[in-house]
């Protein structure tokens, strides 16, 4: 049985190598012209297109409704309203920018002659829970790190939740997380959107699992709506937490007993007890 196998034709075979060698012998000069010729035989195609697309553009808008045509007129001069307003404001944005700067370097000079402090800065460490110890006295973790991940005891604790404690106790290994439910832990704090410290404690763990807590020293001006409730976030002040981290939330306040002050039950996130990783905050400017 005949196979019928195609095999290339020696006469192109010539003619392809004939035309190779005769473009290499053809002069420099001639070979820059040929291909500028080359393009522009090639301009009036690609200008034709692009002529095309604009004039598909120009169609596609003259076939929209009355409708369709006032909403992108409409958005169109909002477009140049924007940027001439934007255009306008660049000058009172540099003036802003400069008077900023001379802010920031006043602030520093202050801070140089009063000696003043440098701000908390953190380092997060991430650590597993292996124990955990939920009784009726004492709330507190266990996580596999200590002395060998240069944690030391005072070192804030925090999750996705927000705060979760602080190290109670720190060994080479192992470190203990006082919880932020346990009575004995104390804190500053503030209500979101208001700069006042106020006093967090733990108050140990409801019935249903939740941990809570108590808040006080709220000033007497503040009130909570009926139905509504106001977040407790950290504060600064205390060097441990930087500011605007999750407490818990508080929906009632009380007179407190001197009747100056007011004081609340601050519920805390049902996730506390089910966590099973933390990230620890060293301090960064700690030697």
């Amino acid at each position: 049985m005949a196979h019928n196998i195609q095999r290339p034709k020696k006469k192109s075979l010539l003619l392809w190598g004939f035309f190779l060698v005769f473009w290499f012998l053809l002069p420099l000069s001639w070979k820059v012209s040929t291909k500028s010729s080359f393009e522009e035989f090639h301009a009036p195609v690609w200008e034709a297109s692009t002529r095309l697309q604009d004039l598909t553009h120009f169609w596609g808008h003259v076939s929209d409704s009355k409708k369709t045509l006032i909403e992108k007129g409409r958005d169109h001069q909002r477009i140049l309203s924007d940027a001439k307003l934007q255009i306008s404001s660049i000058d009172q944005v540099k003036v802003e920018l400069q008077r900023l700067k001379e802010l920031k370097s006043q602030i520093q000079k202050l801070e140089t002659t009063l000696k003043l402090e440098t701000k908390t800065k953190f380092t997060p460490t991430m650590s597993r829970i292996s124990l955990r110890n939920l009784s009726g006295w004492n709330q507190s973790f266990k996580i596999s790190k200590g002395y060998r991940d240069s944690l030391q005891v005072g070192h804030g604790v925090i999750s996705f939740c927000g705060i979760v404690g602080r190290l109670e106790q720190v060994y080479e290994t192992s470190s203990q997380i006082q919880l932020i439910t346990n009575k004995s832990f104390r804190m500053v704090a503030h209500l979101k959107g208001d700069n006042r410290p106020v006093t967090f404690q733990g108050n140990g763990v409801l019935p249903g699992g939740q941990g809570h807590g108590i808040l006080y020293d709220i000033p007497a001006d503040v009130i909570i709506p009926k139905g509504s409730d106001i977040q407790v976030v950290s504060s600064n002040l205390s060097g441990t937490y930087p500011k605007g981290l999750h407490i818990g939330t508080i929906s009632e306040l009380a007179p407190s007993v001197d009747g100056v002050f007011k004081v609340g039950k601050v519920l805390l996130s049902p996730q506390l007890s089910l966590l099973s990783e933390v990230t620890i905050l060293k301090d960064s400017n700690a030697k």
